[in-house]
């Protein structure tokens, strides 16, 4: 009877052997289960990790109806804007003492440029911005309507400047066609401005190439302006000396001022 005992509890120990072996097998498995289940209720007890929330990226409602509204009032001047941009290369480059009979210069064609220079002080803003402070400041209504001051504020710097250097070196003809010339360029910059700037404002992943492209039309704007001005001015080799000093004075140190206020404006 013992024996026959003894061999009964070896087959048990036996049958159960492979059993222990597999829970052996799957206890690292049942650590997981538990860790999981530990984790599940820490967070239910103690809330979620926090995380970062995402930069509010859309632009900033006030730019965008200005935009719109400049747009619209433009289309409307579409007439005069045909005009304009008909004489352009006359108007921008030549020097006229006395206009062709058949030119006609009414208020309507100075309310279609002055929208134009606004659309450039606002496409200029808009660049600026993103250029100084990155693509976030466009959903920042109150920093995009400083650096619109500023570049208004610039605008007004140079027709002033250009107005007293006109006239004391020139006369009031010639000092009308520079201050022309100047109006027509930044005119002309705003309607080249206004793609780049759209795009700097939605598309964020892309703000290098417009802000390139911008770069580049606002430089071949300035050369034009300034070869008109080089035809009024020329006289005589002395007259170089006074344009070169003009061209850092007017053209070079501004500009760098206007960039050091817009990175002071946008570290704040």
């Amino acid at each position: 009877m013992t024996g026959y005992s003894s061999t009964y509890c070896d087959s048990i120990a036996a049958a159960l052997a492979p059993v222990g072996h597999s829970l052996q097998a799957d206890a690292p498995l049942d650590s997981i289960a538990v860790l999981r289940s530990t984790a599940a209720v820490d967070t239910w007890t103690h809330g979620l990790a926090p995380a970062s929330h995402a930069a509010d990226m859309s632009p900033a409602s006030g730019i965008v109806a200005l935009i719109i509204a400049l747009i619209a009032l433009i289309a409307f001047e579409s007439q005069q804007l045909r005009r304009i941009l008909s004489s352009l290369d006359t108007d921008l480059l030549g020097v006229r003492r006395r206009d062709n009979v058949f030119d006609s210069h009414t208020s309507a064609e100075s309310r279609t440029i002055a929208l134009l220079l606004i659309l450039a002080c606002t496409c200029e803003a808009i660049l600026l911005a993103v250029f100084t402070s990155g693509p976030a400041i466009v959903a920042d209504g109150t920093m995009l309507a400083s650096f619109l001051a500023l570049s208004t504020g610039y605008y007004a710097f140079q027709w002033v400047a250009y107005s007293i250097i006109g006239y004391t070196f020139t006369d009031s003809i010639n000092t009308a066609q520079w201050r022309k010339g100047f109006n027509l360029s930044q005119a002309m910059l705003g309607l080249a401005l206004l793609l780049p700037a759209v795009t700097v404002l939605y598309y964020h992943q892309t703000t290098a190439t417009p802000l390139i492209v911008a770069l580049i039309l606002y430089i071949l704007a300035r050369i034009a302006f300034l070869c008109k001005g080089f035809r009024i001015f020329y006289n005589r080799l002395p007259s170089l000396v006074y344009f070169i000093l003009y061209l850092c004075a007017l053209e070079l140190i501004p500009v760098l001022i206007v960039i050091s206020i817009a990175c002071r404006v946008g570290l704040h």
